[in-house]
């Protein structure tokens, strides 16, 4: 009883069944950790010499119910990976979550199946309740900075879910896109485009062209475009992006204010300054009927369109022309003021008789003194 996993009342053994050249023999999966190997060492001993000393390693999984314990094969040990590897069901794998029925190749004269008993949580036609507990692990691994241990979980979901779906399923997208999240958080740019560019084709393919999922997978690529100074491939990304929501939501609903204001974040690494002012201005257009007055999104669309604004203004309307340009006009005027009292000004004399007579400025001073 202490060598079987209970989970919700049942109890389960683990165990693997073991061909070698010298014959078989049963294994049963108690510990946390086993190396299989040809080592005598090791806690799974291997009898053939085309099986390196320490071929692989088997660790417990402790996953939430009704799944329970798992165990999981990877190639090799922390010292590093066998010489011919391993496969499951006959395909080359370097890690993998056992379930029952796994046939796990070591060499060609030695193998072992992996089996179960009772019938586990996810037999019986029941694969997406293995699917789902892969992908919470999956997922928390990502979220601890654990790429690599994610990227394995993922790819055994595509695998399984291609033989669930078949090859042309929206799942087997989602599960190209998770990916694309790997390898995009690991900077390798070429796996992430390829990955995104297979999901988009196959929503395209089995939801529509038209589809929002499929607006929301290239914008998300148009995204990482932009981030690799890719401004064509991003533009034309988002154009497409932009189409799709028109269809769908209209001319004047804030998703497409948004999608307008992620092409004029393409347009500035550009310096299409004139093109950037008219999507803020329709931006706006669109958020001031659907937003309220204080709206964030509003706001900070505004605050860029008058900076923006700022870099359109004429040349001679800068400060570093402007003000010099005063203190001149300034400078002057004072000076005219100056020396026009100097030069001759019209002067009126009032005669004995009481008419007027114009007289020179010389004179006018020469009487005022």
């Amino acid at each position: 009883m202490q060598d079987a996993t209970i989970v919700e009342g049942i109890q389960f053994d683990h165990y693997l069944m073991v061909q070698d050249p010298e014959g078989s023999q049963k294994i049963l999966l108690n510990a946390p950790r086993y190396i299989v190997g040809r080592s005598p060492d090791v806690e799974i001993v291997l009898r053939s010499q085309s099986v390196s000393r320490e071929h692989a390693t088997i660790s417990m999984l402790t996953m939430e119910p009704p799944l329970g314990q798992l165990f999981q094969i990877t190639n090799g040990t922390d010292k590093g990976k066998s010489t011919n590897g391993i496969t499951i069901n006959g395909n080359p794998c370097d890690a993998w979550v056992l379930m029952d029925g796994d046939e796990i190749g070591f060499s060609s004269n030695s193998f072992a199946v992996y089996h179960v008993s009772p019938a586990p949580a996810y037999a019986n036609d029941k694969m997406g309740v293995f699917l789902e507990g892969l992908h919470r692990m999956a997922q928390r691994q990502q979220q601890s900075g654990k790429l690599a241990e994610a990227e394995s979980y993922y790819q055994q979901i595509l695998v399984l879910s291609r033989q669930l779906y078949g090859a042309e399923h929206p799942q087997i997208a989602n599960c190209l896109l998770d990916l694309a999240a790997i390898y995009h958080g690991q900077n390798l740019f070429d796996r992430t485009e390829t990955y995104f560019l297979q999901a988009i084709a196959m929503r395209q393919k089995t939801l529509g062209a038209s589809h929002p999922d499929v607006a929301i997978a290239m914008q998300e690529l148009a995204a990482i475009y932009h981030v690799q100074a890719m401004e064509d491939r991003a533009e034309s990304m988002l154009l497409q992006v932009l189409q799709i929501k028109q269809q769908h939501l209209g001319t004047e609903h804030p998703e497409i204010g948004a999608s307008l204001v992620d092409l004029a974040e393409i347009y500035a690494a550009q310096k299409r300054y004139q093109e950037i002012k008219d999507l803020y201005e329709r931006a706006i257009k669109i958020y001031r009927k659907s937003l309220p007055p204080n709206h964030p999104s509003l706001i900070k669309v505004q605050k860029k369109l008058a900076s923006l604004n700022k870099k359109l203004r004429p040349r001679w309307m800068s400060r570093s022309i402007l003000i010099p340009l005063s203190l001149v006009t300034v400078c002057g005027v004072i000076i005219y003021i100056f020396f026009a009292s100097k030069n001759d000004l019209p002067c009126i004399k009032v005669m004995p008789d009481g008419t007027t007579k114009s007289i020179s400025g010389d004179e006018c001073r020469r009487i005022s003194n």
